[in-house]
């Protein structure tokens, strides 16, 4: 997932991803802007650099507001 990501920044997109565990954290770390989704609360305790949320709604607003925020 996180090369994919890097893959995707060498072609000069902005990348923004969304993630529930563990094994998705260096993808969000790589991202230009990263989220949990539905992320349990030991994910959400030891990652706290991450917004989180449990409803799409909420997550598409944090993803237009980083968008808007360039």
């Amino acid at each position: 997932k996180r090369h994919a990501v890097e893959a995707f920044k060498t072609l000069n997109y902005r990348i923004f991803a969304a993630g529930d565990s563990y094994n998705d954290t260096s993808m969000l770390g790589s991202a230009d802007r990263g989220f949990l989704f539905k992320a349990p609360d030991n994910v959400k305790a030891e990652f706290p650099q991450f917004k989180s949320t449990q409803d799409y709604d909420v997550l598409r607003a944090m993803i237009d507001e980083a968008a808007r925020e360039g």
